[in-house]
């Protein structure tokens, strides 16, 4: 048996046990690290977290302390820094790891199943079978030749088989338990882990479970949480539309084959048989419809489009979960700590210019701007407008079709974070907790995919050295970050094109 044979055999409780370990000797090691060197391993967010819970453990405002910008949520959950161990967070925010591994490993099984189901075709068409064995035969020998350059791939005969369906939810879910800065983030005491977890909570309920009222109580409490989520509203509303479908259809493949067909009666055939998706309300019932018919109705371009908008009955239960959680939460901490809530928690975030050094694009934009009057707005605009046309195109794009609901919160979650105005390494993790749903849908060779994570490495690498020259030696270094900061940028466009490029929603491709 060989060595990767012997990993995906291990069972998956042992992986929850062992990264467990891992994050808790890190965490002993980082205390270490930071009684002896300058570079601190513990975030400073960690600092402000606790100082944030001290005030409150002691009567006060968690907004007494200054740069505190989140939930209150976060000083309440922290204050057994101040009564029981100053690690605790860092503990705490390990074990919402594992957790997010969980959600992983359930998300993941349950998608393989509903492609399975959706996945199956009408083979009663003697025509089409006959048309298509001997390009079946020539894949089928192109797939053997390449089987060993796949990373996470599934066919048909694997998902037959539980455990092989086990083995790839267990694979994807690793890719996140071990994924090397998940486990720096959280063992630093960076609380992203538990913003992705209601990410991935609501993703749940709404895949596996199909509770749209509790998926949005939960999204509502995400957006209190960290205001990034509300980008993926339009992608759930979307997901329970009576217009949302079930595809397993490789198009672009479709296409190819229908040309070289000569036979006009049984291309006629092959559109009628082969073209179909399974279209499905959220109210309940699947029907068979011609891909032709859906690709139209996918067009946004159309007036009639618009009914789009208007709500089912599960959408109104999304909606309403999502305003009372987070209504109750807003209006519960706006008693408590007044208006300064309000403005250190959301308003801020809004109008704020961070002309600090980040991985941003717009950094030294900023950097350069910060002293401008009457340059803000339009800035803000500028800046803002590529993000939202390009997450609003990904939520229709993808979030019609159920079978990529996933990858279209992938999708948002890159655009969001590399045209963001302000982008820390903290950031990535909202990436890394979300991509591992999509693993198996990425038709990508291990070389392929190693030099994809070896581009985003160096580039940021790259950025690192000049960015240490003017943190830690003063040096004036910020043109050199800048131009760091555009490669950054490009290297990361190209990995989104790329996975674009290599997703596999249908089935045209996986076979």
């Amino acid at each position: 048996m060989s060595l990767y044979d012997s990993f995906v055999n291990i069972n998956y409780k042992f992986h929850l046990s062992f990264s467990l370990i891992v994050r808790i000797l890190l965490i002993i090691y980082g205390n270490y690290h930071d009684s002896i060197s300058e570079v601190k391993y513990t975030d400073i967010d960690y600092k402000v977290f606790t100082d944030a819970a001290r005030h409150v453990a002691f009567g006060g405002s968690p907004y007494d302390r200054s740069t505190y910008r989140y939930s209150p949520i976060i000083a309440l959950l922290l204050i057994p820094n101040i009564t029981i161990h100053p690690s605790y967070g860092k503990l705490l925010f390990s074990l919402i790891d594992i957790l997010v591994a969980l959600l992983i490993r359930a998300i993941v099984k349950n998608s393989l199943k509903n492609y399975e189901s959706y996945s199956q075709k009408d083979a009663s068409n003697k025509n089409v079978q006959q048309i298509k064995t001997e390009t079946s035969e020539t894949r089928k020998k192109k797939k053997k030749r390449q089987s060993n350059k796949q990373q996470l791939n599934m066919s048909k005969r694997q998902l037959e088989s539980k455990n092989d369906v086990d083995h790839i939810a267990d694979l994807c879910m690793t890719a996140w338990l071990y994924n090397p800065l998940t486990i720096a983030i959280s063992t630093r005491g960076n609380s992203d882990s538990l913003a992705v977890f209601l990410v991935l909570l609501t993703l749940y309920f709404i895949q596996c479970k199909h509770y749209p009222f509790l998926a949005g109580i939960v999204h509502g409490i995400s957006i209190h949480f960290r205001l990034y989520p509300i980008i993926y509203s339009l992608t759930y509303f979307m997901y329970f539309s009576k217009y949302s479908f079930y595809t397993t259809e490789d198009r672009r493949i479709k296409k190819k084959n229908l040309n070289a067909v000569t036979n006009e009666k049984v291309r006629k055939q092959l559109k009628n048989v082969e073209n179909t998706i399974v279209e499905s309300s959220s109210l309940g019932g699947h029907k068979m419809m011609p891909v032709h018919d859906v690709d139209e109705k996918k067009t946004i371009f159309k007036l009639k489009y618009l009914f789009y908008v208007i709500p089912n009955f599960d959408q109104l239960k999304l909606i309403s979960g999502c305003l009372l959680s987070l209504g109750c939460f807003t209006v519960m901490f706006y008693k408590m700590y007044g208006y300064k809530f309000l403005y250190e928690t959301y308003i801020y975030h809004f109008v704020r210019k961070d002309p600090k050094h980040n991985f941003s694009l717009y950094f030294y934009l900023q950097y350069l701007t910060a002293w401008v009057k009457n340059i803000g707005m339009w800035q803000k605009v500028l800046m803002l407008l590529p993000q939202l046309v390009l997450i609003l195109v990904f939520s229709v794009r993808y979030g019609l079709n159920k079978i990529s609901l996933n990858f279209s919160i992938l999708t948002q979650t890159i655009v969001f974070v590399i045209y963001n105005s302000v982008l820390t390494s903290q950031y990535f993790v909202w990436i890394m907790a979300v991509l591992p749903l999509c693993l198996w849908q990425i038709k990508m060779s291990r070389n392929s995919a190693l030099f994809l994570m070896t581009i985003w490495f160096v580039a940021q690498a790259v950025w690192l050295l000049p960015a240490y020259l003017l943190e830690f030696q003063g040096q004036n270094t910020f043109l050199f970050i800048w131009i760091q900061s555009v490669s950054f940028f490009c290297a990361n466009i190209a990995i989104l094109g790329r996975l674009i490029t290599y997703f596999m929603p249908v089935k045209g491709k996986m076979g």
